[in-house]
């Protein structure tokens, strides 16, 4: 269900004045809450008309009495509310308003809407989407192209095909839904701010991140002027904006906005609200492409420590801060911590949401990530063989998380030395990025990466260099020069350079690869250490027995340090060592 749908239906149920601000802002929080699933939010209204809370209280009441809460006579039905709970009684009602109002009556279009929506939230969206079809199909037909009801069943649709990686689907209905609330409703209506918020976001899918700013900057604007700064909605403009910056690698201005966000947030719902939480959620997320990764650890702790205390453990909103900090972890160089972490994510994720949900299955692939970075590469490889079949017959063997996961398996073999394999995998990633995202798509960009890698381990290196020349060049170009995945695409052509016999030029990259790594990430770093690792060997073959040696001691001490005496890291810094020696 739509956030304002669910907002109205829990005003209209607690039998409050929908126009007021106040209530609005109060409803969004408590409808984000119950993951906006209709019958979550009709008992809620009840509970609130019954008077034994306010809609103010409301959340807190929920958190501290849960058990209570749902256990009284006004939120009969709820004392075992769940997801699978909510599927059941929905096809309880549609079946119902088939039977009494007939296929065709809008109370029975609205009934299939809601099943249709704790699909989506269920992760079943083949069954969603079917039903909207279904929706749109006879809305259109006996309501009409331009009926408000009409439009919601495209625009709910447009949010499916973005579960199902359609975002071409997506992108052609959120149009058709942006051009007819514009006609219908106005510049400044709030379904046509809304509908420009939805359709900037499929542009992000889509990697068309100009048009999704563009929209995004006239969201921001309309909503400062006609609701004022502070409003939640102006606020929530602002971190969306934030979002789309940081993928465009505008991470100063994402960065200077999700502080503003947070000490909004802060100041005005308060430090332990969803939203001050998310805020905080999405300013690490910041300071990790930024590289300020011990800034991100911080906050993402207190992010952890927060939802866990107020959502409860088996909360959503915990697995992701878990898998959040997992990651950072692993920038940092902590795998042990990473997968502790993200152990805990997958048992949590099965035993609440299912094998098959799309949060367990990321789970994995964040878990097998850990453990390639920990040389566990047989675990990896098991993992990544599940998460790819999942995709495969989930979402379809074009959608984005299946190329995603078919490169992570690809990066698998690579690690395994299982290179023709991995090449095999790789190629068909770079044919479905190009096709689907785009020349210029970052994932298209990383794909050429990830070939140009094994073409490298296979002797290819000619083929290498000419997709690591358009790399870097893209790099250059769209994150600039001093983009810490600049200096990756600098360190891989390096690499080539090395291989091909080019040692000045290899040498001349690796030194700014590694005093940009020691200025960005530290000393200490696991890519710092491969950067000195990688100097080191090029000053081998350039005779520069005293630099190598005095670089290679440093990798030897630091890996030995981090990531322990039998790591597969450690054991090559001492071979390399024992080189120079000799």
């Amino acid at each position: 269900m739509e956030e304002n749908d669910a907002i109205e239906l829990l005003l209209r149920a607690s039998f409050l004045d929908a126009s007021s601000m106040e209530f609005q802002a109060e409803a969004s929080n408590i409808v984000k809450e119950l993951f906006c699933l209709p019958l979550a939010i009709d008992q809620a209204g009840a509970y609130i008309a019954s008077g034994v809370t306010t809609i103010g209280d409301y959340l807190a009441k929920y958190s501290e009495h849960r058990e209570t809460l749902l256990s009284h006579s006004e939120f009969t039905g709820a004392s075992k509310y769940n997801r699978t709970e909510a599927e059941t009684l929905e096809n309880k009602v549609l079946d119902t308003r088939n039977r009494f109002l007939g296929v065709e009556h809008p109370d029975t279009f609205r009934a299939m809407a809601n099943l249709a929506a704790t699909y989506q939230y269920l992760g079943k969206y083949t069954m969603a989407e079917m039903l909207e079809i279904q929706v749109l199909d006879a809305t259109n037909r006996v309501l009409g192209v331009e009926h408000p009801d009409t439009i919601k069943a495209m625009a709910n649709l447009a949010a499916t095909y973005q579960c199902l990686g359609k975002y071409t689907e997506a992108e052609k209905l959120g149009i058709q839904v942006l051009d007819a609330t514009n006609r219908i409703l106005g510049i400044e209506h709030s379904d046509q701010i809304r509908a420009m918020e939805n359709l900037a976001a499929t542009y992000r899918y889509l990697g068309k991140y100009t048009e999704a700013e563009n929209l995004e900057i006239q969201v921001l604007d309309t909503r400062n002027r006609i609701l004022e700064v502070e409003h939640p909605e102006t606020i929530r403009a602002k971190a969306n904006l934030a979002v789309t910056y940081q993928y465009l690698g505008k991470y100063t201005e994402a960065e200077k906005l999700k502080i503003q966000v947070l000490d909004a947030t802060k100041r005005i719902l308060g430090v332990e609200h969803p939203d001050t939480i998310r805020a905080m959620a999405n300013l690490a997320a910041t300071y990790q492409c930024l590289g300020k990764y011990t800034e991100a650890e911080k906050l993402e702790i207190q992010v952890l420590d927060a939802t866990d205390r107020i959502l409860g453990f088996e909360h959503p909103d915990t697995f992701r801060a878990m898998a959040n900090l997992a990651a950072t972890y692993r920038y940092l160089g902590k795998y042990t911590e990473a997968e502790k972490l993200e152990i805990q994510v997958i048992n949590a994720t099965n035993k609440i949401l299912g094998v098959e949900h799309p949060e367990t299955i990321r789970a994995m692939a964040n878990l097998a990530a850990t453990y390639r970075y920990l040389g566990k590469y047989t675990e990896a490889e098991m993992l990544e063989i599940q998460v790819l079949d999942a995709r495969n017959r989930i979402l379809g063997v074009e959608h984005p998380e299946t190329i995603r996961a078919k490169a992570n398996l690809a990066v698998t073999y690579h690690n395994q030395r299982r290179h023709t394999e991995a090449e095999k995998l790789k190629t068909q990633v770079l044919d479905a990025t190009n096709r689907i995202l785009g020349v210029e798509h970052p994932g298209t960009i990383t794909a050429m990466a990830n070939l140009a890698a094994t073409y490298r381990c296979l002797g290819n290196y000619t083929e290498a260099e000419e997709l690591e020349v358009q790399i870097l060049d893209a790099r250059n170009r769209i994150l600039g020069v001093d983009h810490l995945e600049t200096f990756r695409a600098m360190a891989h052509l390096a690499a080539t350079y090395h291989n091909l016999g080019r040692y000045t030029e290899a040498e001349k990259l690796k030194v700014q690869v590694l005093d940009a790594t020691k200025k960005i990430l530290g000393v200490e770093h696991p890519e710092t250490i491969r950067a000195m690792a990688n100097l080191a060997a090029t000053y081998q073959y350039l005779r520069k027995y005293s630099e190598a040696e005095k670089l290679e001691i440093q990798v030897l001490n630091a890996t030995n340090k981090i990531l322990g005496v039998e790591h597969p890291e450690t054991i090559k810094a001492m071979a390399n060592l024992a080189s120079t020696y000799q």
